[in-house]
């Protein structure tokens, strides 16, 4: 084969179209000239011809779903605390994706695994934080959670609830803080009432 340069991303996209038709890896690599060393490289960092080189078609819908939990493991392999990756992940739960039991037992192993290269510093809600924590719940308004605001002062939404629970201050601050942003999403509802 005469190309040992990069893959680029036409060159990706050709490759997964004839392995989406049922090529033969090495023949549609030889017919795009390109080297199988440099589609092994291109397969690191892309994700479609990761799934069309597992011989799926990588714009099912059932492989984006695959996709989305394959990323939120990687969150987890590099320690970022679960709470994080959700928030990074954005639309749905994948937290709720637990019920699969296997990917259920994946995700704790993946945890227990990266938790010694993790997240190890831990942030206590100090006054500033709290005020700031405050702040942002507010500022939110309908789209915001306590999630979203607990990440965004650094501090985990089990440390908030817990000073929720011991300290009534707090919890009517809290209360204050919703109450201005305005009307809560249901889901901001159900997350509310834990």
């Amino acid at each position: 084969m005469s190309r040992t340069a990069p893959l680029e991303a036409a060159q990706a996209a050709q490759l997964i179209t004839a392995l989406r038709h049922g090529d033969a890896l090495d023949e549609a690599a030889e017919t795009l000239g390109v080297d199988l060393p440099a589609v092994w490289a291109a397969a690191r960092t892309d994700v479609r011809l990761m799934i069309a080189l597992a011989g799926r078609d990588p714009d099912a819908a059932e492989e984006r779903a695959r996709i989305a939990r394959a990323e939120y493991l990687k969150l987890l392999a590099l320690g970022v605390p679960r709470g994080r990756a959700e928030l990074i992940m954005g639309e749905g739960d994948p937290s709720g994706w637990r019920t699969d039991p296997a990917y259920a037992q994946a995700c704790d192993a993946v945890a227990a695994a990266a938790a010694p290269y993790g997240y190890i510093r831990q942030l206590r809600l100090t006054p500033q934080r709290v005020a700031r924590f405050l702040v942002t719940l507010r500022r939110e308004g309908r789209d915001g959670s306590v999630k979203a605001a607990a990440a965004a002062v650094g501090v985990s939404p089990a440390a908030v609830y817990q000073r929720r629970r011991r300290d009534p201050e707090f919890a009517r601050a809290m209360d204050r803080a919703r109450a201005q942003a305005g009307d809560r999403t249901p889901r901001d509802a159900a997350e509310y009432s834990q």
